[in-house]
């Protein structure tokens, strides 16, 4: 039976409180089934396996799942420790994340430390959700569910395939799903590298098991205060301003991409492609002009000039972006550079890339095509991780909804089609966990336990977890913070040779004095 069906998949793929620490079960030591690892897992060293976990940690003698995972030794032969790592998410593949390609770990941690990373609960390669194709049915007898209730529709689906299971996905639950893993290797103590949401799931288990833990490196600090809807709404103004200074840089390098010597001309050079391709121009704020965009004749007006530009560009846009729809009927989120840009915006290593492709010396990803060779399997993996981050951020969200934006929900999602401002709005609106209240605290966070101090790695220009917000967790774990000038989200084996640099020296001793660094791009 398939997972869940591929309209809804679509559907989700749209979107891309502290609470106190429960009571600690001891972790009988399980037996670890050792098995082949799934296709992600590319590393030859690495070794996959599972434990059986309870489905509640509250329940230890209630029903069981299982939990995967995969280890990767020391490339040298001997360790210095056990590095437990998560992704993010939630609802990232613990498998890729230390046994696949994406990342280029430094040679400190590849050859000194053994990397374990647990399969979150609810993704395949753990116990997965499902969701069956009852799915289907109730869209087709009530498709404005998917609207207006879409939270309880999936929590729903979900739960009558596998019932009971849906509560349980939770950063709780998997806090001690790390416990059980690590009890079962026979590790005393674990290190932690945690990036983005896995800078939060590692914080708890530091703060619930500080005698087990021994260094943690938080990797782009997300907010425990603003779960969920709030961290979603923080996204809006990080990807705005991550936006602007792609435009910034690529303008600064004109000579090298011919997009336009200020951010305002790079942008309309994008629009003009976003456009060619839907019909109808992105709606996403522009850059503020400078002299350099003021038209022929009005030079002289400098600032005033300036100032006039920057106070009507929003609304042109806006009301340009309406005017072609109602002329052409495009949408803009039909447009794959308006979506490859927002994709590529969180790595500025890709930068380059992504210039080359609005300027057209590169080709632009095919989208359909991908999806094509996707086999079934891939499909269902990717639309359950889908339902997964969405059960966990429903299940425990605890930032209250705005009904304000409501109006930005509906306008951007259903008329807009302002792929800047409509994932964020569905969430700060209500709209993503309607029907589906919360059924979880979130785990406490609290560093002064530990014996080493954490590493907490932040960008000024991040867009998924804004600079401005990662002080509540720096703060809660008494955390050593290091500033990246520059954007991006992750940095740890992500191309910042500097980032890497300080981690592993932290990692080999326990501290470091370095406080700033730079970005890839400065």
């Amino acid at each position: 039976m398939r997972t869940l069906t591929r309209p809804l998949a679509a559907t989700l793929a749209a979107v891309a409180m502290l609470g106190l620490a429960p009571a600690t079960f001891a972790s009988p030591a399980q037996p670890v089934t050792w098995e082949a690892c799934p296709a992600q897992v590319t590393d030859q060293a690495a070794q996959c396996g599972r434990i059986d976990v309870p489905m509640y940690h509250s329940d230890p003698a209630g029903p069981k799942i299982s939990v995967g995972f995969v280890r990767v030794p020391a490339a040298s032969g001997t360790a210095r420790g056990t590095l437990f790592g998560n992704p993010g998410g939630p609802g990232g593949d613990a498998y890729s994340y230390f046994g696949g390609e994406g990342l280029s770990w430094p040679a400190g941690i590849v050859n000194e430390w053994e990397r374990v990373a647990v399969q979150p609960r609810g993704l395949p390669g753990s116990t997965p959700v499902a969701c069956n194709d009852e799915v289907n049915a109730r869209a087709s007898v009530n498709p404005v569910d998917l609207y207006v209730r879409q939270g309880g529709l999936i929590r729903e689906a979900c739960e009558s395939t596998t019932p009971g299971y849906t509560a349980s996905l939770t950063t709780d639950n998997t806090v001690d799903d790390w416990e059980w893993v690590r009890n079962a290797l026979g590790r005393d103590q674990i290190s932690i590298m945690g990036l983005s949401y896995g800078t939060f799931l590692g914080s708890a288990y530091a703060t619930r098991y500080p005698q087990h833990t021994d260094r943690v490196v938080l990797d782009s600090a997300m907010d425990p205060g603003l779960a969920w809807n709030g961290i979603l709404g923080a996204q809006q103004a990080g990807y705005e301003n991550s936006l602007h200074d792609f435009m910034a840089w690529t303008a600064e390098r004109n000579d090298t991409y011919g997009l336009g010597d200020t951010p305002l001309a790079v942008y309309q050079a994008w629009s003009r492609k976003v456009v060619a391709e839907s019909g109808t121009n992105p709606t996403v704020v522009p850059p503020p002009a400078r002299v350099g965009d003021l038209p022929p004749g009005l030079e002289s007006s400098q600032g005033v000039g300036v100032d006039v530009m920057n106070a009507t560009n929003p609304f042109a846009v806006s009301s340009q972006g309406l005017s072609s729809q109602a002329t052409t009927g495009g949408n803009q989120a039909t447009s794959p550079t308006l979506g490859i840009t927002r994709s590529l915006l969180p790595a500025p290593t890709r930068w380059d890339a992504l210039a080359r492709m609005i300027n057209g010396t590169e080709p632009l990803p095919d989208f359909n095509a991908i999806a094509e060779q996707m086999s079934e399997e891939e499909a269902d993996a990717f639309a359950t991780a889908q339902l997964m981050q969405r059960l966990i951020m429903c299940n425990e969200n605890q930032y209250p909804a705005d009904p304000a934006d409501i109006p930005d929900y509906a306008w951007t999602n259903f008329v807009t089609g302002d792929i800047f401002t409509a994932p964020n709005a569905f969430f700060t609106s209500g709209a993503a966990c309607s029907g589906a209240d919360p059924v979880a605290g979130l785990p406490a966070v609290d560093g002064s336990r530990l014996d080493t101090r954490p590493l907490l790695v932040q960008a000024t220009g991040d867009p998924q977890t804004p600079y401005a917000h990662h002080t509540r967790l720096a703060g809660a774990m008494n955390a050593h913070v290091v500033t990246v000038h520059g954007n991006g989200h992750g940095h740890v084996g992500l191309g910042n040779a500097a980032v890497d640099e300080v981690v592993v020296e932290y990692l080999r001793t326990g501290r470091t004095d370095t406080t700033d660094v730079p970005g890839v791009n400065r």
